[in-house]
């Protein structure tokens, strides 16, 4: 079995409270897009589960493919033996804000749930998923929505097709950190779906980001002096919003040749 798991961009991201779980409440719109990573699921002849990924920095028990499959297995407490191989092409950059992990985790759970015939509904695989990451019942639901909440409570919201240049500065950042390191003000403003089209590219982790890493702001104001420039999630990817995939392909020609440019368009669902 051969999945498709797709990257995400936040359009936007207000971030307008620290929860008492540890969580943030956010607001944000979740665009799919058609970056991928690449997963491969069989039934393991060890009779156990393993993963094996072409990203060597991935290749360790703490990996969230893995850690899909456990709780599953767990969820399901079948009799049977239950075993996988996973195996992940790695595409989507990492610590990049893009939702890859969280992505990966989602398919896993799908392919699983159809390979083990364990018949559960969605409700119940995003519940799971949900322990691994918050982003995780986005990819689950498969459909670009408005997300609020700690971004679990989705609303789908199709908006019109957009290509995207997105540009990865090479860093690898933790949201984790990123959350941590991040003073809650009181919130000036709300973002909902009314008025999201005059908030789009606002991020409240993008002036914390910029006074860590002078490669971001300097990709920023490049992407700003040619068309528009945001940040998605908590980092470390930014990206341009173009009408058309031949703007976009013209600008991405202007980036600095040291970093990894992707041209993408947007997904109404996957």
């Amino acid at each position: 079995m051969i999945i498709k798991s797709p990257a995400k961009l936040n359009l936007f991201l207000n971030i307008t409270k620290k929860r008492s779980d540890g969580y943030h409440d956010i607001e944000t719109y979740f665009q799919l897009i058609n970056l991928y990573d690449e997963i491969s699921l069989k039934i393991n002849k060890a009779s156990d589960i393993s993963f094996i990924s072409n990203n060597s920095e991935l290749n360790t028990n703490d990996n969230l493919c893995l850690k899909a499959a456990e709780i599953l297995r767990s969820h399901v407490k079948s009799k049977k033996n239950l075993s996988a191989l996973i195996e992940l092409k790695k595409n989507i950059p990492v610590g990049g804000g893009l939702g890859g992990g969280s992505s990966n985790a989602a398919m896993v759970l799908l392919g699983l749930n159809n390979l083990w015939k364990c018949n559960l509904p969605k409700e119940q695989l995003s519940s799971l998923g949900e322990k691994l990451g918050a982003d995780v019942p986005l990819f689950i639901n498969g459909f670009s929505a408005y997300g609020k909440g700690k971004g679990n409570i989705l609303i789908k919201h199709q908006i019109k097709k957009n290509f995207f240049l997105v540009i990865y500065p090479g860093i690898n950042v933790s949201s984790k950190d990123m959350y941590q390191g991040y003073k809650i003000n009181d919130c000036i403003k709300h973002i909902n779906i009314d008025n999201m089209h005059q908030n789009l590219g606002f991020n409240s982790f993008e002036n914390l980001l910029c006074s860590k890493y002078q490669d971001i702001k300097e990709l920023l104001e490049i992407l700003r002096n040619y068309n528009n420039g945001a940040v998605s999630g908590s980092g470390s990817c930014v990206f341009s919003i173009f009408d058309d995939e031949a703007t976009a392909i013209k600008i991405s020609k202007l980036v600095p040749k040291k970093y990894q440019t992707y041209i993408v368009h947007s997904l109404n669902t996957i």
